[in-house]
């Protein structure tokens, strides 16, 4: 890292109250670290009110300075600045202009959600940008999201973009010990959006995400946000970092946002403009920290080399490698939990009540045999359980079933998440939740911006308890079933009956298909 020779008298004053840039990780490595909470804690207790009001002080004074002169320091420490570090929309993005995001709507008939690109009465809309100087060309639009079949370093580049947001945070806040909160929606009672952000006289508040969320009629669905099965049955890094980017990390962009691919949240390229997505990279950060706590010995790999560009709370470039931030402690900050991470006893599967379904409706699959097309919210299909597992019981042979979505594929974003179930074939009105797919990112990738297609994954999920929770261990077959959904439980309030009829904005013409479904 290179030093700075010559400073502003503000950037100097900064670097007495924070420590200079090139010494900043050494010295906050001898001192206590701070502790990075989850939100119901940051904002409790004696001195939630303040860390509150310097979190809302700091990010008011980043958007303030969002229209300072281009190539300034300060506007390296606005919010618009930080936003497109992670990804932008113009000429010189992979993301695209606003123009390339605006003819993807029209063309998958969500025109409705226009507004959210473009604006509207009083309420300004997104614009292309272009990068002023060299450091941002370096910087802008750097984010390690996953294109399908293919990972990236997501864990190792987001994790440093916090910490130097974190750092100009405290810079903006003047509040030396300001750390990012997290939203603990792993904790079934924490789905709903935090207060704050919903109070619209807030600079944590943004119109533009779901609005059964923002008005709180709604929550996440806890079945989206649950990591045990992760944290439990990963057997590697690189496999528990794809399974949370894939998992709970997109279906939360989903939901928040309005659906994907819709700005904010639900669209990448500008997802962080929105404030919740701090607390939201702050959980998924904090899961990496469950992981190592997990796992103390387990050896990095090759991506731990990687570099990646930022800029501190002077304004200066910065460029790291990736194994200089494994351990949090050396940066200066520890979670408040990151020992013990799954559900407080995870029951069994639960078995949920569903509306009856006409065996007739059914198809019976043995292994691979035909695609399933997707074309209605709701589709199920029999598939045939191997013969080793019928029997098990009796042979004391351990068994680990697992249910294999062969290509899931589609010409276009379908519109909405897609959960999937295992119910007994004999007791149809019964079901327990397997896994949800969601669409974060994955046509982002592709060229003239994802509407061109196909793009086909393949989903595995080890189905045991499923199994056992359905009375299902000797059987021959189990039923499978997708049901597409936005991801939102409606709450228990009169006013939220809008909100629980509102329609998902499913897409049957995006040609989502399954190409086989099978269990091994």
């Amino acid at each position: 890292m290179k030093r700075i020779r010559s400073i502003a008298l503000r950037s100097i004053l900064c670097f007495l109250a924070l420590g200079s840039a090139p010494h900043r990780l050494q010295a906050e490595s001898t001192a206590a670290p701070n502790i990075r909470m989850k939100w119901q804690d940051f904002i409790g207790g004696p001195d939630g009110a303040e860390r509150l009001a310097s979190l809302q002080k700091a990010v008011s004074k980043m958007k303030s300075l969002d229209n300072s002169s281009p190539n300034s320091v300060d506007f390296r420490r606005s919010w618009k600045y930080w936003a497109n570090i992670h990804g932008y929309l113009g000429p010189k993005s992979k993301f695209g202009t606003l123009d390339a995001q605006k003819k993807r709507l029209t063309q998958l008939q969500m025109t409705q959600f226009l507004p959210f690109l473009i604006g509207t009465t009083g309420k300004p809309g997104l614009t292309d940008q272009t990068p002023p100087d060299a450091i941002a060309t370096a910087v802008w639009a750097t984010c390690q999201h996953s294109p399908p079949n293919q990972q990236l370093n997501f864990f190792g580049w987001h994790r440093m973009y916090l910490y130097y947001f974190e750092r100009v945070l405290r810079w903006a806040a003047n509040d030396p010990k300001l750390t990012l909160p997290y939203w603990d929606y792993t904790d079934p009672n924490q789905t709903a959006l935090p207060d704050a952000f919903q109070d619209i006289n807030s600079p944590l508040y943004d119109w533009r995400r779901s609005e059964a969320l923002n008005e709180g009629l709604a929550t996440m669905n806890p079945q989206i946000t649950d990591i045990d099965s992760p944290l439990t049955t990963a057997t590697a890094f690189l496999e528990y970092e794809g399974d949370i980017e894939g998992g709970v990390h997109g279906n939360v962009h989903c939901s928040v946002g309005q659906t994907c691919p819709v700005a904010l949240m639900g669209l990448v390229g500008v997802a962080a403009n929105d404030p919740i997505f701090y607390e939201h990279h702050a959980n998924i950060d904090r899961m990496w920290s469950c992981w190592q706590h997990a796992h103390p010995t387990e050896a990095p790999g090759d991506w731990q080399n990687q570099s990646f560009s930022f800029v501190d709370e002077t304004g200066a470039k910065v460029t790291r490698q990736v194994k200089d931030f494994l351990d949090t402690k050396a940066l200066g900050y520890v979670y408040d939990n990151d020992s013990n991470c799954t559900r407080t006893a995870p029951p069994p599967p639960v078995v949920v009540a569903q509306a009856a379904v006409s065996d007739q409706a059914i198809p019976t699959l043995a292994a691979s045999v035909k695609p399933l097309p997707l074309t209605t919210t709701t589709t199920s299909v029999k598939v045939g359980l191997p013969a080793r597992q019928a029997g098990a019981a009796a042979t004391g042979t351990p068994q680990q079933p697992t249910l294999v979505l062969q290509g899931v594929s589609a010409r276009s974003d379908p519109g909405a998440l897609l959960s999937v179930f295992v119910s007994n074939p004999d007791k149809p009105n019964a079901r327990v939740y397997v896994g949800t797919i969601n669409w974060f990112g994955v046509f982002d990738h592709m060229e003239g911006m994802g509407h061109e297609g196909p793009v086909s994954r393949t989903f595995q999920y080890n189905i045991a308890r499923h199994l056992q929770a359905l009375g299902l261990a000797d059987a021959r077959e189990v039923t499978v079933t997708f049901e597409a959904t936005s991801g939102l439980t409606p709450v228990k309030k009169p006013e939220a009956a809008a909100a629980a009829a509102t329609p998902v904005g499913f897409r049957p013409d995006s040609g989502l298909t399954v190409s086989a479904v099978e269990v091994h």
